[in-house]
């Protein structure tokens, strides 16, 4: 068990907790912040964080950096090449597509065929890769 201050307010939490929570891809700190307010309950405290995404992302921004000269090695122009998008009514309901640049042309991978997709939805997409140009 470790002694975690928060709000002033002294919480116990369980470091089987929190390391299920940092597992989970979250900072120890918002780990241990969910874990208080979600009185050591792992499932709340995932909850907790869904819902408070925007306090944790300020608390742990880091300080704004001086502007940096970058190197640039090369146009900074993108291709759309690929995209993945969803069918059906809701995300609990249909399943996932994905549509790709093949030779100029558009294919749509829909499990097990492969066909030609002559409008391709690409204002409909969940996750685009883009090909630098």
């Amino acid at each position: 068990m470790i002694l975690y201050l928060f709000n002033t307010k002294a919480s116990s939490l369980d470091e089987s907790s929190i390391e299920t929570v940092v597992n989970m891809g979250f900072t120890r700190p918002q780990a241990c912040r969910a874990l208080t307010a979600a009185e050591g309950d792992v499932a709340r405290a995932l909850d907790w964080i869904f819902s408070h995404a925007d306090e944790l992302d300020a608390a742990d921004a880091p300080p704004a950096a001086a502007p940096v000269d970058a190197a640039r090695d090369g146009p900074e122009k993108y291709k759309l090449v690929a995209f993945i998008s969803h069918m059906g009514t809701s995300t609990m309901v249909g399943h996932y597509v994905c549509h790709l640049l093949h030779d100029g042309r558009w294919v749509i991978f829909n499990d097990n065929k492969v066909a030609l997709s002559e409008n391709p939805p690409k204002d409909l997409g969940y996750l685009y890769l883009y090909e630098r140009l």
